[in-house]
Parts: C-alpha cells; structure tokens; sequence
C-alpha cells in the first residue's frame, strides 16, 4: 500500500509540475493553430492523469483517517484536494467535448453529462454539509470556495440546454457559444491547477508558514485573478466575432 502511495504521489506532482508549465502553451499560442491543438490535447489528458492520480491517493487516505481518528483540521485540506480534483476532472473534460459538438450541442443532452452536472452540484453540497457540520478551520474559505461547483454546473447545463443562444445578446444569436465554453472550461481548468499549487506546492516548496487572515491568500488568490481574466477573454472574443 505504502508503494502505490508514493506512485500516485509523484504522479500527481510530478504531473502537476509539468502541467501548470504546459498550461500556458496553449493559452499563449495561436488558437486553432497545431502548437494550440498538440499541446492543448497533451495538457488535457496529463490533467486528467493529475486529479485521478489525487482522488485515488484521497481514496486510500481514507482507512488511516478511520484508524487513527484524525482530527477534520489535519484533513480538510484533503476534502478540498478532493472536491478541486472533481470539478477539474468534469470541466477538463467538458472542454474538450464543446469542440467535438461544437455543430449540435445538444449532443451533450446524454446520461453522462448529466451526471457530471450532478456531480458538480454534488461536490459543492458536500463541501458545503462538511465546513457547517464539521467546522474545521479552513470552514470560512470551504465555505467561499464551494459555489464553484455549483456554477460549473450551471454553466454546462444551460449551454446543453440552449446551445450558442446562451451568449445571444442584444436580439442577436452566437455562433461561437462553443469556443467560450472552452475558453472558460480550460481557464477553469487552470484555476484549480494553480490553486492545488499556491495551496498545496510553494507554500511547503519555500517552507512558508501564513497564519491568520494571510493564510487565506493561496487559497483564493488564482480564483480571485483568474475569474475575472474568464470574463475579459470571453468579452474580447465577443467584440473580435462582433457578437456584443
């Protein structure tokens, strides 16, 4: 066990580590150009490796919590890994679906999309019932944190539900509703990524000890910064396509 422990670990970092470098790639090059579209796929299946490197790793966590009766404030940092590793895996995979129905997303109207919204709202509720009921101390940013699910399903379920007329404005239609989708799933993608690291990787990388009201810093900064850069790309694609 402790064997497949340290296999998933280094999976997961050393695959996070590549990642978060890979992640620009296709962000800064031309979209829809080969370097785009080679190293976008590359990035999407190494994030899938990554976050179910890290619930399976959560998964066999589970039994020494049980055992040793660990207290929530030493594993609620797992709860949270978890929960982002869910949403990351369900909006990783959602981008890449947006561009394979990109003609008829209604294509997306299937039993399995529909429980990955689910899902989505799950993981939120259930984030949600742990910081009330537990009450760890990270339950304020547990707390803050949680309606990302919640919005990611959203998002997916009204695209499924109305297609490129999700982003019609002023009278008139989209039809460019899938690349914004995608935009804003590998954007979204990128936000957990970067926070599981400013989390979970430099503050122990540089030894870095935040106390109090800075301890919330990395956890809602990549959010805080990223949330805001979905909306201005997704607008500045709407002004190139004339569609605002």
């Amino acid at each position: 066990m402790d064997t497949l422990h340290e296999i998933l670990r280094y999976t997961h970092i050393i695959g996070g580590f590549v990642g978060l470098a890979l992640f620009w790639i296709p962000i800064f090059s031309k979209k829809g150009g080969k370097a785009h579209r080679q190293m976008g796929k590359y990035w999407t299946w190494l994030a899938r490796v990554v976050v179910l490197s890290a619930l399976a790793g959560l998964f066999l966590y589970i039994p020494e919590i049980i055992e040793k009766n660990i207290s929530p404030n030493n594993y609620a940092f797992l709860i949270f890994l978890g929960y982002l590793s869910v949403v990351t895996y369900i909006v990783v995979d959602y981008g890449v679906a947006v561009l394979k129905t990109k003609k008829d997303p209604s294509q997306l109207n299937t039993p399995y999309w529909n429980t990955m919204i689910l899902l989505s709202f799950g993981a939120s509720a259930f984030i949600i019932a742990f910081a009330l009921i537990v009450k760890p101390e990270s339950m304020p940013v547990l707390l803050a944190l949680s309606p990302i699910g919640i919005g990611t399903g959203l998002g997916m379920r009204s695209y499924i539900k109305k297609g490129s007329s999700k982003y019609a404005k002023k009278g008139k239609g989209s039809n460019k509703g899938w690349l914004y989708e995608h935009l804003g799933s590998m954007l979204g993608a990128g936000i957990a990524f970067h926070t599981a690291f400013a989390v979970f990787g430099i503050t122990r990388i540089y030894d870095i000890g935040l106390e109090g009201m800075v301890a919330v810093i990395p956890w809602v900064l990549p959010a805080a910064i990223g949330i805001p850069a979905q909306y201005i790309w997704t607008r500045k694609y709407q002004r190139k396509f004339k569609e605002i």
